[in-house]
């Protein structure tokens, strides 16, 4: 079998299992299968795969058939530049969760020795990425997940800013870590309606952690807990940076200004969505 061929009937394969981007993910998984990389595969097309790769190939392509994420069968994923390792512990990078890093990163870099709190921090994305773009920064990651704060401080390692990260485990919805006040607080909290959960994606659904989707009966409880803790924490001069769920941008602001903070801008996605909501302390 050539690879060119294997390619066509997996692709044809991820598509009757209802894959997105089915073809997309096929060429994913060769690329990783042959030691490639996904622009070179064209020059390997009338190539035939040896024995091993067959099995390797077929075992990947079973467990995306079976809808388990792309990102979790390679074992990594891509975000700002970046590649963190990932598994069914913390919630895989999203497009939308790039443009809020780069927000974050944008604001800490402009201040001299910025104290930078991710809340939620998963996979680490957001901690590492704003400590590898804004290299005076000192970081705080939180989160309730022991083994999504092993997974992160594995990222912060392979990056190299593992000496300016400190990882502390707590439950956002109780209290932030006492280590003063922070120039900028950034997150990406769960933001899913409980009973919305069940009608996600597959891959969303099955494979994503719950801890990192449930955001309570409306969705919107971190956000609450972040406005009533979290800009009471910040520097005279910080900014919070809240990733939102789609039409959750007016209730967040809401909750904020409820809170005596102020909403400076709301950025949209690439969807041009409502995304990311940027708040200070001062209401007045």
């Amino acid at each position: 079998m050539t690879i060119r061929t294997a390619l066509q009937e997996a692709t044809t394969a991820l598509e009757r299992a209802g894959v997105e981007n089915a073809a997309a993910n096929a060429e994913w998984l060769m690329a990783d299968v042959i030691g490639c990389s996904r622009p070179a595969l064209p020059l390997h097309w009338a190539k035939p795969l040896e024995l091993a790769q067959i099995q390797r190939w077929q075992s990947l392509l079973t467990g995306r058939t079976n809808r388990i994420p792309l990102q979790n069968i390679l074992g990594t994923a891509q975000c700002c530049g970046l590649e963190f390792e990932v598994n069914r512990s913390v919630l895989v990078p999203r497009p939308e969760t790039e443009l809020l890093a780069e927000a974050a990163w944008a604001v800490a870099a402009v201040k001299e020795s910025a104290v930078v709190l991710d809340v939620g921090t998963g996979s680490g994305c957001l901690a590492v990425a704003v400590a590898v773009h804004a290299k005076e920064t000192i970081v705080h990651a939180l989160d309730v997940s022991p083994a999504a704060l092993n997974m992160a401080r594995a990222n912060a390692e392979r990056h190299g800013v593992a000496d300016r990260i400190t990882f502390h485990e707590g439950d956002a919805l109780r209290a932030l870590p006492s280590v003063g006040l922070f120039d900028v607080i950034v997150s990406n909290p769960p933001y899913i309606p409980s009973l919305e959960i069940e009608s996600l994606q597959v891959e969303v659904r099955d494979h994503d952690p719950r801890l990192a989707l449930d955001g309570g009966a409306d969705g919107l409880d971190f956000y609450r807990s972040l406005a009533r803790h979290g800009l009471s924490r910040l520097q005279p001069d910080g900014r919070l940076l809240l990733e939102v769920g789609d039409g959750q941008a007016g209730a967040v602001v809401e909750l904020i200004t409820a809170q005596g903070g102020r909403v400076l801008e709301v950025l949209p996605d690439l969807n041009n969505i409502e995304r990311i909501v940027v708040a200070s302390a001062d209401n007045s």
